[in-house]
């Protein structure tokens, strides 16, 4: 039943470039942005080459690889979402949380757009552009809807809650229950505004023509976890976990673009 969920859920919502799970091998449910910044295709063969052991990757949105790890369909989990991580271990799942890399969230916009974030969330708003919103419960729409619930709170405009989040009412917010990668590439096409993880903005800087904002809000701080779970694969789990922590540090360093690190490896 484990391997038949997790080929079913690869099928369903995996886009090229993740493996068919196998029983025999551990299986990693992690946030998009690992595999759209390209750092698991550098992480995961080195960890292979070091260890012996083989993953196959599930790449969804925190919300769903949580889910994984309660399900029982995953044995290890890499996410970005604390006030998430720390609610799942509440409940009894997972071995441990160990910060092994951080970044910070960026805007992307059409255009460069002046002020604060709150500011460039005024202009969004009053102006009607266009928001993508990736709408599928990830770390990254997590942090969005915590965003805009903030600006709310500080007088800003409302907000509304429905199946889409937290968010402004509008026909210009587009919530599209897809990963960063699609989430990037519809705000370049329709020249809307997005919130993105840094790696992943800076993996896409050359495909698409929008502005990376960066703020220096320490509300924007982007921490990734590691969270090994009980089961079959948790010796295995703990080593990639290990591997994360030392060996990988370098590896992690390196991952640049144009000399510009995506990631920095530890805690912020």
């Amino acid at each position: 039943m484990r391997a038949l969920l997790a080929m079913l859920l690869v099928a369903l919502m995996l886009s090229p470039g993740c493996v068919t799970p196998d029983e025999d091998r551990m299986i990693l449910a992690t946030t998009t942005s690992m595999r759209d910044s390209g750092l698991l295709d550098v992480l995961l063969p080195a960890f292979t080459n070091a260890t012996g052991h083989d993953v196959d990757v599930v790449a969804v949105g925190t919300g769903a690889a949580l889910n994984l790890g309660r399900s029982g369909d995953a044995d290890v989990l890499i996410v970005h979402a604390p006030e998430a991580e720390a609610a799942f271990l509440e409940e009894g799942h997972g071995t441990s949380r160990t910060i092994f890399a951080w970044n910070t969230f960026v805007l992307l916009t059409p255009e460069p757009m002046n002020g604060t974030l709150f500011d460039v969330l005024d202009t969004v708003v009053e102006e009607e552009r266009c928001f993508v919103s990736r709408g599928d419960a990830s770390g990254t729409h997590m942090k969005e809807q915590a965003l805009w619930r903030a600006w709310s709170q500080d007088g800003r405009g409302d907000v509304i809650e429905d199946d889409s989040g937290v968010h402004p009412e509008g026909d210009w917010f587009l919530s599209i229950g897809q990963g960063m990668g699609a989430a990037i590439t519809m705000a370049d096409e329709k020249r809307c505004v997005t919130l993105s993880d840094l790696g992943t903005a800076l993996f896409r800087a050359d495909t698409v023509t929008l502005e990376l904002q960066r703020y220096d809000d320490e509300v924007m701080l982007n921490p990734y976890s590691i969270i090994p779970l009980d089961g079959p694969h948790a010796d295995q789990a703990e080593a990639l976990r290990a591997f994360l922590m030392d060996e990988a540090s370098t590896l992690i360093e390196a991952h640049t673009v144009s000399g510009e690190p995506m990631f920095t490896p530890g805690q912020p």
